[in-house]
């Protein structure tokens, strides 16, 4: 298992030509998490699945929360351009063949969702899934050319029903083209969601 500028990682389907997936799980999870839902989602694109760079709980993270659960704002920022600076090494050295869609999980859809308002050039675009806003009194940089999809859960005990439509907001607003689902679910998927994920990509970005 390789591991690049305090990352560890796993590659998969890299022979193939099409925009890969960076898979960023949860808090508590590791680089393993969502190599099934990439399998399910993007069968014939490449995958790159990170694992945090931060130890949490019985697992890792990709950047802190405060003791009362807030998110670690400083932390997050710091931790994004960490990120960042691995995804344009990555595209630098043909890790990446081309600029990712980011496809992040409840910690990891907050990050993905940090890394286009900070590094919006280090990706093509990305699957938020049950984020929170990176930054919610920030506008996003102007995102036009970025697609992408956000996924909430209407019984999600960790979100209030206004979060996802603050980061739906912000990221229209940059110019973006958003796609954003409710479904019957809490903080883990519906089974209906990977089909709909997987539809998504091959229309906003299909294989070569």
């Amino acid at each position: 298992m390789p591991e690049y500028q305090d990352f560890v990682f796993i590659t998969g389907r890299a022979e193939l030509d099409a925009a890969p997936l960076v898979l960023l799980h949860g808090s508590g999870m590791h680089e393993r998490n969502l190599i099934g839902l990439a399998d399910k989602v993007g069968p014939d694109r490449p995958y790159l699945a990170l694992r945090g760079a931060v130890e949490w709980e019985e697992g890792f993270a990709f950047f802190r929360r405060n003791p009362d659960r807030t998110l670690d704002y400083i932390d997050l920022f710091n931790e994004t351009h960490h990120l960042a600076d691995f995804l344009a090494r990555a595209l630098e050295n043909g890790l990446l063949r081309r600029p990712p869609v980011l496809l992040g999980f409840s910690n990891g859809g907050i990050m993905a969702a940090s890394v286009l308002l900070h590094r919006p050039e280090t990706a093509a675009g990305a699957i938020l899934l049950r984020p929170l806003s990176p930054a919610p009194a920030t506008d996003f940089p102007d995102l036009r050319g970025h697609r992408v999809l956000i996924l909430a859960g209407e019984r999600d005990e960790r979100r209030a029903p206004g979060d996802v439509v603050l980061v739906r907001d912000q990221i229209e607003e940059s110019g973006a083209g958003v796609t954003t689902r409710l479904s019957p679910a809490g903080h883990g998927l519906d089974e209906s969601e990977p089909d709909f994920i997987k539809s998504w990509l091959a229309e906003n970005f299909p294989p070569a």
